[in-house]
């Protein structure tokens, strides 16, 4: 299975049939860009049955619709897709599932496929991805857990929708931004005016695609994580894939899959 270079899908855009990080259907919205955002509850929100079975918030990226918004707290997506608290305190509470030999054996063939072994590792990972999909197409319907997995895989494949000049750019403004934060005054109340500014200069210095769907608020957040990282490359690192989204995507695709995983085991 190959992908051509013009599917690939626009920087910055998500799908039609992708809800975006504010919009998560079955399980509540979020209001994104608020000047007083609320912080969200600590206790996960209740769920009806059909809400407890939508896993389509996976988000595949095209580039056919206007991109939402990311929230103003980074915690946000994670508790819209929290299971009842009856779930939870049934997990905590159930005995751990024995892994069977059948089991094993069909994650190992899924992971190894049928190249050589002195193939390299690349063309046997992309071959058994590639063959993975492909039935998966064929049979027309996957499972939550593996629409889970299609879709870390395609937002990891597509770095989010954002373009290389696109990370190069705000991996120097977070280059900058870190610097900066880590040389401002040490006071409390002259800390808390160097955050809210430094992330004002952070904000404005965005590429425009990637600006508009990142709360002010999120980048005050980044600002104060950058402060408290001392080695430059780690809070490049970190900054870069907290404004682009990136971690975003895995919040919501790990706790897809493990609320995938969740659910079917109550069928067991």
């Amino acid at each position: 299975m190959t992908v051509r270079k013009s599917e690939r899908p626009a920087a910055g855009r998500l799908g039609k049939s992708a809800p975006g990080l504010g919009k998560t259907p079955g399980v509540g919205r979020t209001t994104p860009l608020a000047k007083n955002p609320t912080r969200p509850s600590k206790r996960p929100p209740s769920l009806d049955p059909a809400a407890a079975r939508n896993f389509a918030a996976t988000w595949p990226l095209f580039g056919d619709a206007a991109a939402p918004a990311f929230p103003a707290h980074p915690a946000t997506t994670v508790h819209q897709l929290a299971p009842a608290s009856a779930d939870l305190a049934a997990l905590a509470g159930r005995a751990p599932l024995s892994e069977t030999g059948k089991q094993t054996e069909r994650q190992q063939q899924k992971l190894t496929g049928e190249l050589r072994e002195d193939a390299p590792e690349w063309v046997r990972a992309a071959s058994s991805l590639a063959a993975w999909l492909e039935e998966r197409i064929a049979r027309g319907s996957v499972e939550p857990v593996e629409q889970a997995a299609i879709a870390r895989a395609w937002a990891a494949f597509c770095l989010g929708g954002a373009t290389e000049p696109q990370i190069l750019r705000v991996a120097h403004i977070v280059q900058r931004a870190h610097a900066a934060i880590r040389e401002s005054p040490r006071g409390q109340q002259d800390l808390q005016a160097a955050f809210h500014a430094a992330a004002g200069v952070l904000h404005a210095a965005l590429p425009g695609v990637i600006r508009q769907r990142m709360p002010l608020e999120r980048v005050v957040y980044v600002v104060r994580r950058l402060r408290e990282e001392a080695d430059a490359w780690t809070a490049i690192v970190q900054g870069t894939t907290e404004l682009l989204g990136w971690t975003d995507y895995a919040r919501v695709h790990a706790a897809t899959a493990i609320r995938a995983v969740l659910e079917r085991s109550r069928t067991r």
